[in-house]
């Protein structure tokens, strides 16, 4: 059973329009999670500095797409 253009349009757009909403909560969750991050970092800080303990080296956070991630070639894996 094939899809006329029309049917198969409207159901992309659905699809995009998910796929959309999809990124935008994961992005806003990844902002929430670096500056989670960023808190918990200063914390320990704050603790090294009240014990006089010699300043924690930072633990190098994992690159992501939009900071030093390197290009990937690769085509993006979508899941279904």
């Amino acid at each position: 059973m094939a899809m006329d253009p029309a049917n198969l349009k409207e159901e992309f757009t659905k699809q995009l329009a998910d796929a959309n909403e999809k990124i935008s909560k994961a992005e806003a969750e990844l902002i929430r999670l670096r500056e989670y991050r960023t808190k918990l970092q200063g914390g320990l800080e704050t603790i090294g500095i009240i014990t006089g303990e010699e300043p924690v080296p930072e633990v190098a956070s994992p690159p992501t797409e939009g900071e030093d991630a390197p290009a990937s070639d690769a085509p993006p894996v979508v899941e279904g």
